[in-house]
């Protein structure tokens, strides 16, 4: 490559965003409080006779007694439990939710989430999960993820004692070992809407129907379970009309080649189905008619041949990975040029041919395009200068094609772009201060 320049900048820590699932997040219970900032209003005992301070604060005392027996079964290494202490009122613990309006227990958020990404090994909880926490039976909302050493009691008993807590609306295990397959009895959980079983590590299942058993279900996370055995997933899917998200990342699927006669899942808003190298045709896929996507992950599938025209009418997408599918797949011209929410788009690794122009052509109106990766596709011809028309990019890869020609001075228009490289290809030219003049958010560079 003959570019010649004489410019830097300095590098700096990139942000991620993070997706959230709509409906399925949102508070369930209007009238509970939060301790983990403030304390709630107290029970309605505080303020009525002894008779009923007795009837009203009993189970409250029982329940706080069945936390306590969850925290001597668990070391806690950085003390986020110390606030848990007897004779203290139990909905003022750190993580604990509670009725302001019978004083019940219906929140147990004690999963390792981003504040604790400084610390996230000495954060995590390990141990026996007691019985007790069982016993919980107002329990709306339980987060124990990914505190990967705890462990369920040996013996069978917890997955039946788990689905009798019946009003459960949000339920994560993630990260935690189980002893025995627990996934059947959680159909029994009727009133769920949120599920998250990413990494569980249990016994391989067979069978996903009990999922059908959840009509409220919207947000299923079940990546890196090993769902090998399960070769009728998609149908299985498909009866659950409710989900707006799917993630079954890194599962083991077999394919996902199934004919689907009718689609259910009309409200589905993310599906993540990368790495699970299905080996086969990508126009074979059963979802390319989900046209109700936001967000599709495709990467590390060793899907190959041309993509579906179906794929063009998707206008609700917004995200679309199909990274490292090993330059096996085709995209006619024109294909994406109605995909005018697309912010997303990452092919990295995965075509095997293209043209730059025309791949410009098929953009041209993604006006909110931020993030654009073509790395390693074998594509030819020159940078368009029009690419400075896409001027919501803040990552632009085109490094390890076959490009030609000089860049554009047009791309000094991208003013919010933070990451740009254009390396290993053949560009030629002199890159010049023009070219960086209206850069002013570039972080990250390489153009040899």
């Amino acid at each position: 490559m003959a570019l010649l320049f004489a410019y830097s900048r300095s590098r700096t820590a990139q942000t991620r965003k993070s997706l959230t699932c709509g409906d399925c997040t949102r508070q369930t219970t209007d009238h509970a409080s939060q301790s983990h900032n403030q304390a709630p209003a107290p029970p309605p005992c505080a303020n009525n006779g002894k008779h009923l301070c007795r009837q009203w604060c009993q189970p409250h005392r029982q329940e706080r007694d069945a936390l306590l027996a969850f925290k001597r079964g668990v070391r806690d290494l950085l003390g986020r439990l110390t606030s848990w202490r007897r004779g203290d009122d139990c909905c003022r613990w750190r993580g604990v939710r509670c009725s302001n309006r019978t004083g019940h227990v219906l929140g147990l958020r004690l999963g390792v989430g981003s504040e604790w990404y400084d610390d996230p090994f000495e954060a995590t909880l390990s141990g026996q999960i007691s019985l007790s926490l069982f016993s919980l039976e107002h329990l709306e909302h339980l987060d124990l993820g990914w505190n990967s050493g705890l462990h369920f009691p040996r013996g069978g008993h917890s997955p039946k004692l788990l689905s009798s807590l019946k009003n459960l609306r949000y339920l994560n295990l993630s990260g935690i070992r189980f002893e025995r397959t627990l996934h059947p009895q959680l159909g029994n959980l009727s009133k769920l809407q949120y599920l998250d079983l990413s990494d569980t590590y249990s016994e391989k299942p067979r069978d996903l129907s009990w999922l059908t058993r959840l009509p409220l279900l919207c947000h299923l996370n079940m990546n890196g379970e090993n769902l090998s055995k399960v070769h009728d997933w998609p149908h299985t899917v498909n009866m659950i009309p409710s989900l707006e998200v799917l993630s079954l990342s890194y599962c083991s699927l077999q394919n996902t080649s199934q004919q689907l006669p009718h689609l259910n899942l009309t409200k589905l808003e993310k599906l993540d189905l990368s790495g699970n190298d299905f080996h086969h045709l990508s126009e074979s896929c059963w979802f390319w008619n989900l046209t109700s996507l936001k967000h599709l992950y495709l990467g590390y599938n060793n899907l190959y041949g041309q993509f579906p025209n179906t794929l063009g009418r998707m206008k609700s997408l917004q995200v679309f990975d199909f990274s490292y599918n090993n330059q096996m797949a085709i995209m006619t011209p024109n294909l994406l040029r109605n995909l005018c929410n697309l912010e997303v788009l990452n092919l990295r690794y995965s075509l095997s041919y293209g043209n730059m122009t025309e791949l410009y052509e098929s953009l041209r109106h993604s006006s909110k395009l931020r993030e654009l990766d073509l790395r390693g596709n074998n594509i030819i011809g020159t940078i368009p200068a029009g690419i400075g028309q896409l001027t919501s990019l803040v990552t632009l890869d085109l490094s390890g094609n076959h490009l030609i020609g000089h860049v554009p001075s047009e791309i000094s228009m991208l003013s919010s772009l933070t990451s740009l490289y254009l390396g290993d290809n053949n560009l030629t030219g002199v890159i010049t201060e023009e070219h960086f003049s209206g850069l002013t958010s570039l972080k990250y560079m390489d153009i040899l």
